[in-house]
């Protein structure tokens, strides 16, 4: 990764700023050259010292930093500071790139560490699908959302197939190795568009320190997501042109723009030829995008059209390309996606950007968590803003990433994506929000002010990050027990019977039989709060009634699982009243109807065999 991130040459400082990147007459100390990674080398030793005082078996409604000692604080402080120190003084490429490994080891390598298993439910069900491909098989069943979108799912049963490496452990260990290979583009975009490489080591290290939507797990996100900065890359490298000034057209919008490209910077002359190949490579990865992920591709479109709207890119008809690719594999498929999901399902800005809300009287730990992650997200997005004003008289050498910042906001016009979307809005936003903050930061020449100022704030957001990311640590996480619970029932239980899980947190689908047991559905299979309407319910021997009476609704036989994450679910979004499902467990027990086929210390499995009247 450190020849990745070289460069063959010094690069020159910023226009106005003094040149702070070529090399000193004064050569420096022995300690002065070595204080910098031996500050991230004594941060990350005291994380990993942390590491061994943690007791996995507790559970804390405030997540990760509720569980580790003083220690994981002062190794991520020592690896912030490090890296600043590094940044501002001898910014040798080796020494930054540790720095920004150090961040993401201490982000997404933590949980991988102390938990044996994948994080998040929802990781479980892309699982399945995997190892659907990894048998052999192929896009059989046109219900099945991750069938038609199989690009992920056959790439990762591939790299199983080659390495031999099982896919539940690469889905644990996937969250770090994905943050790893992201820093690539976003360095390589962020060294496109500045010539300071400063600028682009900030970036790729604000990026990850604000990343806290947890997008990194195993998922056609993930996947896409890395597949798109490559499509921007092509186009800012080989596709992009200096912006001009408008001839034609209302004299208002021609002083516009001939204001918003003063101070853009030339772009260098690319080549025919090149174009044409950069192209050519823009739509094959535009395509990878497209049978990936559902929304990331118009993420992209929308982001294309806003550049060349700005007149920076050419061929001008570059995005109908992307359009025309989207549409087409969209079409055959756009029945059931419209039936099932929805397309522009809401055409309402705010309520698409209020993300996945459910009315409940959530835990204390649940509200602290939301709030910060929300106050990240706001003010990562204000940094940026303000980044921009700052450049107000030249604001042609922000025009391009603040147009890349601010074009996923537009998806939020149409679609709300199940709730989700401002997730997404916020990660396709992150990498040119950071890049407008790293560029404002690196010209301010009060160096022993800012210094100090930045290394606080990275700590800051990166805990804040951390808390967004494994502030859910009290069910997010599970036990060898619930994987085995859910392991037995797909190779033991009797194919075409409905499971209906307690809450939606159940490690399923996990194995190539996931299609076996009721409809395919990206959504989960169905649950007692949401399905049921049991939500807020005392589910004890006195609602037992109504848990029958759905039960009933799911074809014969059905299936019903209890585990200790989906209890722990449930209390921290307050879905039922607490110690429902602990009393439905044992209701249930024993009960006429129902028959216990499996149980462990942290799972129930029993079966519905309907109450005889």
């Amino acid at each position: 990764m450190t020849r990745a991130f070289a460069d063959a040459g010094t690069p020159d400082a910023l226009p106005g700023v003094p040149d702070e990147s070529g090399p000193r007459r004064d050569r420096p100390s022995l300690l002065r050259r070595a204080l910098a990674p031996l500050v991230v080398l004594a941060g990350l030793a005291a994380w990993a010292v942390s590491l061994t005082q943690v007791d996995t078996a507790t559970r804390s409604d405030y997540g990760l930093l509720a569980l580790v000692g003083p220690l994981f604080h002062v190794g991520l402080a020592l690896v912030c500071a490090g890296f600043v120190v590094e940044l501002f003084d001898q910014r040798r490429t080796w020494a930054l790139v540790a720095g920004v490994v150090g961040l993401v080891a201490v982000v997404d390598a933590t949980v991988p560490i102390l938990y044996t298993n994948p994080e998040y439910a929802w990781t479980y069900k892309h699982l399945g699908v995997v190892e659907w491909f990894r048998e052999g098989n192929g896009v059989t069943d046109p219900r099945d959302i991750y069938q038609q979108w199989p690009a992920l799912f056959t790439a990762v049963a591939a790299l199983g197939e080659l390495t031999g490496v099982s896919t539940l452990t690469l889905a644990t260990w996937a969250p770090f190795a994905s943050s790893l290979l992201v820093c690539l583009p976003v360095f390589a975009i962020a060294r496109t568009l500045s010539e300071d490489r400063r600028v682009a080591f900030l970036t790729v290290f604000l990026f990850h320190a604000g990343l806290w939507v947890g997008t990194a797990y195993l998922s056609p996100q993930a996947y896409a997501f890395h597949l798109s900065l490559g499509c921007v890359l092509v186009v800012l490298t080989w596709l992009r042109r200096t912006p001009t000034e408008w001839r034609r057209g209302p004299s208002r919008l021609r002083r516009l723009k001939a204001w918003s490209v003063r101070g853009a910077e030339p772009v260098p002359p690319v080549s025919r030829r090149s174009r044409w190949v950069a192209l050519a490579l823009l739509y094959g990865l535009f395509t990878a995008v497209t049978i990936a992920h559902q929304l990331s591709p118009y993420m992209l479109v929308v982001a294309f059209v806003l550049l060349t709207v700005l007149g920076t890119v050419r061929p001008r008809w570059t995005v109908l390309g992307c359009l025309l690719i989207a549409v087409a594999y969209l079409l055959p498929r756009f029945d059931f996606i419209n039936s099932a999901y929805g397309l522009l399902d809401s055409l309402r800005f705010w309520e698409n950007a209020g993300g996945v809300v459910t009315t409940t009287t959530g835990s204390a730990g649940q509200v602290f968590t939301s709030t910060v992650a929300s106050a990240l997200a706001l003010g990562v997005w204000l940094a940026g803003a303000v980044a921009v004003l700052a450049s107000w008289r030249r604001p042609g050498r922000v025009l391009v990433p603040a147009a890349l910042a601010f074009a996923p906001f537009l998806i939020l016009l149409g679609q709300s994506y199940g709730g989700e979307a401002i997730y997404r809005v916020y990660l396709f936003s992150l990498p040119f929000t950071a890049f407008l903050i790293a560029q404002a930061v690196v010209r301010i020449r009060w160096r022993r002010v800012v210094a100090p100022a930045l290394a606080v704030v990275l700590v800051a957001v990166s805990l804040a990050s951390i808390q967004g990311l494994h502030g859910t640590l009290a069910w997010s996480t599970f036990s060898e027990d619930e994987v085995e619970a859910m392991e037995w029932i797909y190779d033991n239980g009797e194919p075409g019977r409905t499971l209906v899980i307690a809450a939606q947190n159940a490690p399923g689908r996990l194995t190539a039989d996931y299609n076996a047991f009721g409809v395919p559905s990206s959504g989960g299979d169905p649950d007692l709060v949401t399905f049921a309407g049991l939500g807020g319910e005392l589910l004890d021997e006195g609602g037992l009634p109504a848990v029958e009476e759905f039960m009933a609704t799911q074809g014969e036989r059905p299936y019903l699982v209890v585990t200790r994450s989906m209890i722990a679910y449930a209390q921290y979004y307050g879905l039922v009243t607490d110690g429902s499902f602990q009393r439905l467990e044992e209701a249930v027990t024993g009960a006429p109807g129902w028959t216990t086929v499996y149980e462990n210390d942290d799972a129930l499995i029993v079966r519905f065999d309907g109450v005889q009247p």
